[in-house]
């Protein structure tokens, strides 16, 4: 081996330590949430606006210090119409872009994919004239606060927004949740 080819693996063994101390803040993180979900269902009365409770769990990665990836699954919790329940879930990844207010405070947004999987429990005696469930991929977007409570730990609290199909049951397309709290675990 030459020494100039020596130096070469040399920078780039020695650049690998730069890059990993550069990266000292920057974390992996698991966290779980609860929420209260939204969605509007036709009944008997017409269009209604029918809530319910939900829940995600969620594993990302901060890429560079302002942006991160996440992988979540959530679970949007299940609405009653005049003869059925309905509930959703599904899995989604999203990039996630903070901007820090202060050393312990941030806003940040999120836009990403989410394949959401629609189901019908029609109730005892009752016909539905509908798919019993359906699924569709679409975009899925958030937006919240961030507040660090220790150096592993934060809590968001944040509104999201979630496809889900008009199919199976008597949906509008969209399910919001409101979080009221995703406790966020770095390591």
């Amino acid at each position: 081996m030459s020494k100039a080819q020596m130096k070469f693996w040399l920078a780039i063994f020695l650049s690998g330590f730069a890059n990993a101390t550069f990266a000292v803040g920057l974390a992996n993180y698991v966290a779980i949430g609860l929420g209260n979900t939204l969605a509007e269902v036709n009944g008997s009365a017409g269009q209604n606006a029918s809530s319910s409770a939900g829940y995600r769990i969620v594993a990302g990665s901060q890429v560079y210090p302002m942006f991160g990836v996440e992988a979540e699954y959530v679970d949007l919790g299940q609405f009653a119409n005049s003869n059925s329940n309905i509930a959703a879930r599904g899995l989604g990844i999203s990039g996630v872009l903070t901007l820090p207010v202060t050393s312990m405070f941030s806003i940040y947004g999120r836009a990403g994919y989410a394949r959401m999987e629609t189901s019908v429990t029609p109730f005892p005696g009752s016909v539905v004239t509908t798919p019993l469930s359906d699924s569709l991929a679409d975009l899925t977007l958030g937006y919240g606060i961030q507040i660090d409570i220790a150096p592993n730990a934060s809590i968001r609290w944040a509104w999201e927004r979630y496809p889900s199909s008009q199919l199976a049951g008597s949906f509008t397309n969209i399910i919001y949740m409101n979080s009221s709290g995703l406790l966020i675990f770095r390591f």
